[in-house]
């Protein structure tokens, strides 16, 4: 019995993680012994596994998203963070079933946009408003238009990697959290409606009360920002927010 093992055993190692061990091995010997070669297969394999997924459904595609725990730093680019795949339903029956009732196509798109966001930020993965514009073959200007109006109409914040990792103007997306603590909404409650930390809720609401008392002792946005540490055009986008709530009153 032993012997009949032995002449099939072989063909169970004859496989992928075989081969990429004996790659490494033979033409990266550096990279350490078989140990560790052997985690690194492991890790390939699950990154193939997950990048090249066998089961997509009819209407879905694997897309790389940004981790949304790996906010963006001084010179970080963009191969210097965590990328996740995470599969999007690019195309639905309700899309198709709203296009037969003769819903506003704008309307269609609009929706199907925000579904994207959310769907990749449920998976732990943060898309921009170029990954959406590439995915709906729209332009960057549309989805953007399409993010501030889902916005300012619903009074929510959308999951755009602009909006999480406070990058890009904003305006609106800071707009609607100051809005919410005029409502005296609580910080922990802000950052749910909004899928903000407290933490970068917490900082919008301080950075705006410092703003605001500088302003009424008359100083330059220069000066403000040379005394916050926040660059000009973030206390620029302050002001124009300080002042919309002025002229409310």
């Amino acid at each position: 019995m032993k012997d009949y093992d032995s002449n099939y055993s072989p063909m169970l190692r004859k496989n992928f993680e075989s081969a990429l061990s004996h790659l490494l091995y033979t033409e990266y010997r550096f990279l350490g012994g078989k140990r560790v070669i052997g985690m690194i297969v492991n890790d390939v394999k699950k990154l193939i596994e997950r990048f090249y997924h066998s089961n997509l459904c009819v209407g879905q595609v694997i897309w790389p998203a940004v981790m949304k725990d790996d906010p963006p730093g001084y010179q970080k680019k963009i191969e210097d963070h965590k990328i996740v795949p995470v599969i999007l339903n690019l195309v639905i029956r309700g899309d198709i079933e709203k296009h037969e009732r003769g819903v506003r196509f704008k309307d269609i798109e609009m929706t199907r946009a925000v579904r994207l966001f959310y769907e990749a930020y449920e998976q732990g993965g943060l898309l921009t408003e170029a990954d959406v514009s590439v995915l709906l073959g729209k332009s960057r200007h549309v989805v953007s238009c399409y993010v501030l109006e889902y916005q300012e109409k619903h009074n929510i914040i959308l999951p755009t990697r602009g909006n999480i990792h406070d990058i890009g103007p904003g305006i609106t997306h800071k707009s609607i959290i100051m809005k919410k603590k005029l409502e005296k909404k609580s910080t922990s409650e802000i950052a749910k409606e909004t899928n903000h930390s407290p933490e970068s809720v917490d900082r919008y609401i301080r950075d705006y009360g410092r703003i605001k008392v500088l302003l009424g002792k008359n100083m330059s946005m220069d000066e403000i920002s040379y005394a916050t540490g926040i660059s000009k055009g973030l206390v620029e986008e302050y002001h124009q927010l300080i002042q919309g709530e002025e002229e409310k009153r």
